[in-house]
């Protein structure tokens, strides 16, 4: 049974990897001091590597030509 944060992805050639989803934080400026904001999300793949995705929210590459696709946005 997949935990609530891991998700399956799927390629067009039919390849499934299970992938999670973490916070992109970026350090923000304020007056009491810097604190991370979370400006988005990054997926880490079963190996560990962590990966940006695409602007449209659904879709990543692991590698050259290598394009996965969620089944749900990410917000």
């Amino acid at each position: 049974m997949l935990k609530i944060n891991e998700l399956v992805a799927k390629s067009t050639n039919g390849t499934e990897i299970i992938v999670s989803l973490i916070p992109l934080n970026k350090m923000q400026n304020t007056r009491e001091g810097f604190k991370a904001i979370e400006v988005g999300k990054k997926v880490r793949l079963e190996s560990g590597v962590e990966v940006d995705l695409n602007l449209d929210g659904r879709t990543f590459y692991i590698s050259m030509n290598q394009l996965f696709k969620l089944n749900h946005k990410v917000i």
